[in-house]
C-alpha cells in the first residue's frame, strides 16, 4: 500500500464531526477545502440517532448537531481553517436540547503548536489542560462520538488528495489509534478507524457524500443526506420525546457473566448489542469473516483451570473471544491477546484454540447479543444467541 504523506509534511484538516476532530498530512500542492452545506441523518434500524447540519467555507467549518445516545444533547462544533485547510483551532460545545440556544453545558478547545496538540476542557471548576504530542498524521479528539460528517469531509478530501489509499495514526487523548481511507471504486470509499471499525463511504459524481453503509462497523449505522433543516426544533422534539419515553442509553452495554462449573470459576465480561429491526448474521455481521463478537472493548473470557472444548485444550488463563459466524455452524477463536478494543483485527499468532460450535435456531429473536455459561451433567457449555442464531460449545474442566 502506497503512503501518501512523507514524515513531518505539513497538516490538512480532512474531516471533522460534531465531538471528532481529524487532520492529516497533505499532498503538496494542499487542496482547499469543498465549500458546501447540507444535513446528514444517522439510522440505526428504524431509529434515528444523530441529525447533524454543517457549513463548510474556505475559512471555516461549523456544525450543529443532535445526537440522541445516551442522552440527547445539542453539540455544536466551530473550527476556523487555516488557508492549506488545517484546523487553526477548534471549539466544541454542549447544549440542553430542550434549549439549544441556552448556556452551554460543557466545552472544549483544541489549539495547536508545531509539535504538539492542547486540549482545554470543561467550564469552571472543572476546567482540565491536556498536552498531546505530534500534531499529525492526525488529530483525534473527543473519540467514541465517530458520527457521519467526519467520513463526507474524509471522502470529499479523499476523491482529489488521497489517490488509491492513506494510512496513519490518530492521537488523541487516551492513546493513539490506526486510520486507513482506500478508494475501492469511483464512487465508494472505506474508512477504518479503529475504534468504529470498517464504514462504506458512497459519493455522488461531484465527490460529495450521498450516503453511509456503517453494518460492518461497530457503529451500525446507516447514513443518508437530507436538504437544510431546523436543527433547533428537532433537538426540541428529540428532548421532549426523552422526557416521556425516557433516554435511550448506551447503545451497547456492558455485561459480566461468571459461573463457577467442576471447581472451575469462568468470567466473560463483553458488549451487548440489540438487533434494533435489523436483519444480523448474513448483513450486520457478515458470514465467513472475524466477528468481534459483541461491541466496543473485545470480548474477554477468563478460565482458573485448564479446559477441554472436544479435544481443544484452554489452559488456565485471561483470553479474548472472537468468532467466525457462517450459516451452517460458527467457529470460536481463543486468543491470547488481551485489552485491545474489539474492531482491532486480532493477530492469527495469538489464537490458542479454534473451537467448532453447534448451530440451532431461538425459539423466538433474541433482540439483545447475549452470552451465558451453563453447567451440564458432564462439564458446561459457552452459549452465544443473538437474533434467531444459538452458537454452543461444550467443555469440561481438567
Amino acid at each position: 500500500m502506497k503512503r501518501l504523506c512523507p514524515k513531518n509534511a505539513p497538516v490538512v484538516a480532512i474531516a471533522a464531526a460534531a465531538g471528532l476532530a481529524l487532520a492529516a498530512c497533505a499532498v503538496p500542492p494542499p487542496a482547499a477545502p469543498l465549500p458546501e452545506r447540507g444535513v446528514l441523518f444517522l439510522r440505526l434500524g428504524p431509529d434515528t440517532m444523530f441529525v447533524e447540519r454543517f457549513e463548510l467555507t474556505r475559512d471555516r467549518l461549523y456544525v450543529e448537531s443532535v445526537v440522541r445516545t445516551p442522552r440527547v444533547i445539542f453539540r455544536t462544533f466551530d473550527a476556523p481553517l487555516n488557508a492549506d485547510g488545517s484546523f487553526a483551532a477548534v471549539r466544541i460545545a454542549a447544549f440542553d436540547a430542550a434549549n439549544p440556544r441556552g448556556p452551554a453545558r460543557d466545552s472544549a478547545t483544541i489549539t495547536f503548536s508545531a509539535d504538539s496538540t492542547f486540549y482545554a476542557l470543561g467550564i469552571g471548576d472543572g476546567k482540565e489542560s491536556l498536552r498531546r504530542p505530534g500534531r499529525g498524521d492526525y488529530v483525534l479528539s473527543f473519540p467514541g462520538n465517530v458520527t457521519f460528517l467526519n467520513h463526507l469531509l474524509l471522502a470529499a478530501r479523499a476523491t482529489r488528495a488521497i489517490g488509491d489509499s492513506l494510512t496513519g495514526t490518530m492521537t488523541s487523548r487516551i492513546g493513539s489509534f490506526p486510520l486507513l481511507v482506500k478508494r475501492v471504486a469511483p464512487d465508494t470509499v472505506t474508512v477504518f478507524a479503529q475504534l468504529a471499525g470498517l464504514m462504506r463511504v458512497v459519493l455522488g459524481a461531484d465527490g460529495k457524500v450521498v450516503g453511509l453503509d456503517g453494518t460492518g462497523s461497530s457503529l451500525g449505522y446507516i447514513g443518508t443526506r437530507a436538504s437544510w433543516i431546523d436543527i433547533d426544533s428537532v433537538a426540541r422534539a428529540f428532548a421532549e420525546q426523552e422526557r416521556r419515553a425516557g433516554p435511550t442509553g448506551s447503545l451497547s452495554l456492558r455485561d459480566t457473566v461468571v459461573a463457577e462449573i467442576g471447581g472451575a470459576r469462568l468470567v466473560v465480561d463483553y458488549g451487548r448489542p440489540s438487533k434494533r429491526g435489523r436483519a444480523i448474521f448474513g448483513n450486520v455481521v457478515p458470514f465467513d469473516r472475524i466477528w468481534r463478537t459483541g461491541a466496543n472493548l473485545a470480548t474477554h473470557f477468563i478460565t482458573d483451570r485448564p479446559l477441554d472444548f472436544n479435544g481443544v485444550p484452554l489452559p488456565e488463563g485471561a483470553y479474548t473471544l472472537h468468532t467466525i459466524p457462517r450459516p451452517d455452524g460458527w467457529t470460536l477463536l481463543v486468543s491470547s491477546q488481551t485489552g485491545q478494543w474489539g474492531s482491532v483485527a486480532p493477530d492469527p499468532e495469538r489464537f490458542v484454540a479454534r473451537i467448532p460450535m453447534r448451530l440451532s435456531r431461538a425459539a423466538s429473536v433474541v433482540e439483545t447479543f447475549t452470552i451465558a455459561v451453563d453447567s451440564r451433567a458432564i462439564g458446561g457449555v459457552l452459549r452465544m444467541e443473538w437474533d434467531d442464531a444459538v452458537a454452543e460449545a461444550s467443555f469440561v474442566v481438567r
